[in-house]
């Protein structure tokens, strides 16, 4: 079986998930504050515990943003710039206000929709398949007992930075993504473009990119990658519906930006709470989680992090501290005892709307997919609305995500043409704890990016 341990949850059930969306159990408001108050230490805000050292500023986040990938028989850098883009068929639901909803990351699926008006590049993906016919994908999830190295880790050990978390295989169904390397066959003059992944499949050790003292084997051009297709080395190009935004680090500095089409423009604005009123925001990177990082040799200099937390302080961050600002999620927790996130997961059946859709239905854009919860285990990330108590002077900045459970629907924001109720705006929040109708502000190690409109 394709593992289903380490930090990813098995969430590529999570379109299939129905009505048992999420196991939290009984009692799991008291569970989720109670393990918070436990923990040493915590506090909402961008704050560490004392006395922990601290990761220069950014610093991992620039090491995660940049990623190899092979061209023409060489190793280039490659800097990640957005989140990824799965060009499938949009729909729009009511709950979800304007936000669109895409299909699944899938092999075998030709785009529908695209994320650039101009020319968008391939990037193959090159996959490890040559493990026992029962689990033929086996290196590409464990690569250290094949003896390879790779330049993506598989999602069950690391969700790569602006890649999707899982993706759907024929045969297999929705799988966490699999470790990987990367092939170009340009470096579009620095240019920051979208790339359309074909993923080949590696049938054979020998074909795979290896280094050694002499240099470099295996698949490490486009040329190189015909041949391997020839010999029966590698399968054919098998089209996918995902796109991903980079640019090649080349000696003449950053190129030209590719204008964003009118769907991705729409994906990436998201709603906002402020001062009793909706605001745009416009999101610019992936999202970052605070935690120290380790290293480990099959996966090359990628950093590795822990899982998105609850009740977790960041241990690093992706600017300095002075410039992030709290960014509150508000979780509608009002359902039956034994299933409050109710709402969170089923906003029709509660009549409300939610600013970010549950990820059983879509990842929101920049957003993580999955977060751990201090007594539940990992869960999909639950529906929920933003709220800001800055514009941050319109600048592109990094957020920190507060979580606060709304725990009364009377306390749910409300904004007609004929007024606002609920929490609309950072005072109103404070109201409502104060009456009990919201919980005291939850800390995360996750951050987000976004400039308000």
């Amino acid at each position: 079986m394709i593992p289903r341990s380490g930090v990813l949850p098995p969430v590529w059930a999570f379109k299939r998930l129905g009505s048992r969306r999420v196991g939290l159990g009984l009692s799991a408001l008291t569970v989720i504050v109670l393990a918070v108050m436990v923990i040493p230490g915590a506090s909402a805000g961008a704050v560490a515990p004392r006395g922990a050292p601290m990761t220069p500023a950014g610093q991992l986040l620039r090491e995660s943003a940049l990623m190899p990938a092979f061209l023409d028989h060489q190793v280039v850098q490659t800097v990640y710039e957005q989140g990824y883009f799965v060009g499938g068929n949009v729909t729009y639901h009511s709950s979800y206000g304007p936000e669109p909803l895409f299909s699944q990351a899938e092999i075998g699926m030709n785009a529908t929709t695209f994320p650039s008006t101009h020319s968008n590049r391939t990037l193959w993906v090159l996959v490890p398949w040559w493990g026992p016919s029962s689990a033929p994908y086996a290196p590409a999830y464990n690569p250290a007992s094949y003896g390879i190295q790779q330049h993506c880790a598989p999602a069950t050990v690391q969700i790569c930075f602006d890649h999707p978390a899982t993706i759907f295989v024929p045969g297999l169904g929705v799988v966490p993504l699999p470790g990987h390397d990367h092939l170009i066959a340009s470096n579009a003059s620095g240019n920051d473009i979208w790339w359309n992944i074909a993923v080949d499949l590696i049938f054979n050790q020998s074909a795979w990119p290896t280094h050694s003292a002499s240099g470099w084997t295996g698949i490490t051009s486009l040329g190189d990658l015909f041949a391997a297709q020839k010999t029966g080395r590698s399968s054919h190009d098998l089209p996918t519906n995902v796109f991903l935004n980079f640019r090649v680090v080349v000696p003449s500095g950053p190129g030209s930006t590719a204008p964003p089409s009118p769907i991705l423009s729409t994906l990436r604005t998201m709603p906002s709470l402020f001062d009793g009123k909706v605001v745009q925001t416009v999101y610019e990177q992936g999202y970052y989680v605070g935690t120290k990082a380790t290293f480990n040799s099959s996966y090359g200099s990628q950093p590795l992090f822990n899982p998105a937390a609850l009740g977790v302080n960041a241990a690093s961050f992706p600017a300095p501290q002075r410039t992030i600002h709290p960014f509150y999620v508000l979780v509608p927790w009002w359902g039956p005892s034994g299933t409050p996130y109710a709402p969170a997961y089923d906003p029709a059946a509660y009549g409300i709307q939610l600013h970010c859709a549950p990820a059983n239905v879509q990842v929101c854009w920049d957003h993580p997919a999955t977060i751990r919860v201090p007594g539940l285990g990992t869960v999909p990330l639950p529906g929920h609305d933003h709220l800001i108590g800055t514009m941050a002077g319109h600048a592109d900045t990094w957020w920190n995500v507060v979580v606060v459970l709304v725990t009364n629907a009377s306390a749910w924001p409300t904004i007609t043409a004929f007024g606002e109720s609920g929490i609309v705006s950072v005072a109103a929040l404070g109201h409502a704890q104060a009456l009990g109708e919201a919980s005291g502000d939850l800390p995360t190690n996750v951050f987000l990016n976004f400039a308000v409109v």
